[in-house]
């Protein structure tokens, strides 16, 4: 297994990997399969590789050579928002789930965050439903904060939004 910083090179398996996750997972992300499908391989390349400012970047894993899950680093650059980042569009594929990738990409994401200077607490949003992904981010150190209820709308179906927040200010 390898973790690394996607880059242009990876768009392909990318965006391979990103419509597989809308196809099955619509629930888990703010996009859409029809808002993806339709991105030339240069935007998605330009979408995954990291920011020259540091305010974005995308984390790949890797088992035997195949790109398998993948999660986003968003870092704001505004003053007031330094102190925080975001993960976002975190997925690992079915087939290899249940084995340790998931934790092993949002630590190492979580490494990569202590990193940056001033960075002091990361947060995410899931599906309000998703129990295994809010049962890894618990056992990584998030908290609950709060609920935005009807986040996503999927045809006629509503789903709340959890948002955890880790602080990495904080020890113990």
């Amino acid at each position: 297994m390898d973790i690394r910083l996607l880059d242009r090179n990876d768009a392909p398996a990318y965006q391979a990997l990103r419509l597989q996750a809308l196809r099955e997972s619509p629930d888990a992300f703010s996009a859409s399969h029809e808002d993806e499908a339709t991105r030339s391989i240069d935007e998605v390349a330009a979408r995954i590789v990291p920011a020259a400012d540091g305010s974005m970047c995308m984390f790949g894993i890797f088992e035997s050579g195949a790109l398998t899950g993948f999660v986003a680093l968003v870092h704001p650059q505004r003053k007031k928002l330094r102190h925080g980042a975001e993960l976002a569009g975190m997925y690992v594929a079915p087939a290899l789930r249940r084995r340790g990738l998931g934790a092993v990409l949002l630590h190492a994401v979580i490494a990569h965050a202590r990193s940056i200077d001033g960075v002091r607490q990361l947060g995410l949003g899931v599906n309000a439903t998703n129990e295994a992904a809010k049962a890894l981010y618990r056992s990584a150190g998030f908290v609950r904060w709060g609920v935005q209820p009807r986040a996503l709308q999927i045809g006629n179906v509503f789903h709340d939004e959890e948002h955890l927040l880790l602080r990495l200010d904080v020890t113990g």
